[in-house]
């Protein structure tokens, strides 16, 4: 289990479009946070500029009923990403209320209030990840989340004996938490390998796309990249076989019925 100890840390846990509004991010810390309780809400105020969503392998038959699905590409590496709007720092599943507007939540944004950070000093130069990974992080939280509070809900820390650190030890709650985001952390390994095979097969192109509004105004989406029916029908049978055996095939398919999702974000 990761270390929750304070450390040297990364705090900028996301970036770019899938980043998440943290307000308040700590370590967590039996000191610091041993009074504190989590109660649920229906609150996702910290993605409303969220304009995309990474997605595991898990999910994305269920995620493609409700959202355009598409992948993101920087070299190699490879992410399906659902997408929450068709502008930056936008997501029109946040109602003004904070509630979520969409039948189904990404598993990315339930990690919410925890998250993991790596450990500063052994981030990796190159930005990648490493079997160990597990063993640099740490957990971090929004303090400043609603979900958190010093009265009501069910308490991070919980009496401990006498050889507990600082006399408590995890509750429920936060076993359940943590145990969600090691869950999570190894999805998204596995479907990063997963969908590798869509880099080296050479069957993602680039694409724009023209989404008419409710006003019939035509809004261009560029940068996208979608999987090519025609060079995945160029594949090998022995490699479509692959496909079929690994999972990859379904979410290509997944993937392409999603795309017509992309209505409801006009």
């Amino acid at each position: 289990m990761p270390d929750l100890s304070t450390t040297s840390i990364d705090t900028t846990v996301e970036r770019g479009p899938s980043a998440i509004t943290y307000r308040r991010l700590e370590t967590l810390s039996a000191t610091a946070h041993r009074d504190l309780k989590l109660a649920g809400q229906n609150d996702y105020r910290f993605a409303a500029a969220t304009a995309q969503v990474p997605l595991v392998a898990e999910e994305i038959t269920e995620a493609a009923k409700h959202f355009p699905i598409v992948f993101t590409r920087a070299g190699d590496d490879i992410q399906p990403v659902a997408l929450m709007s068709l502008s930056e720092n936008n997501n029109v599943f946040v109602g003004s209320d904070g509630r979520w507007q969409a039948r189904y939540v990404p598993a990315w944004l339930r990690r919410y209030p925890f998250t993991f950070a790596r450990q500063a000093d052994d981030d990796p130069a190159d930005g990648s990840a490493t079997a160990d990974d597990a063993q640099r992080l740490v957990v971090m939280i929004d303090r400043g989340a609603p979900h958190f509070s010093a009265d009501a809900g069910q308490p991070l820390f919980v009496a401990a004996g006498e050889n507990a650190d600082d006399g408590v030890t995890r509750g429920p709650a936060m076993d359940q938490a943590l145990d969600y985001l090691e869950r999570y952390r190894r999805a998204s390994v596995s479907v990063a390998g997963l969908v590798s095979g869509l880099a080296g097969a050479d069957v993602l192109v680039e694409r724009s796309l023209d989404v008419f509004t409710k006003a019939r105004h035509a809004n261009r989406i560029g940068g996208l990249q979608i999987v090519d029916h025609e060079r995945l029908m160029a594949l090998t049978d022995a490699e479509l076989g692959q496909w079929t055996r690994n999972g990859l095939l379904e979410i290509v398919h997944a993937h392409w019925q999603s795309l017509t999702n992309f209505r409801r974000l006009a």
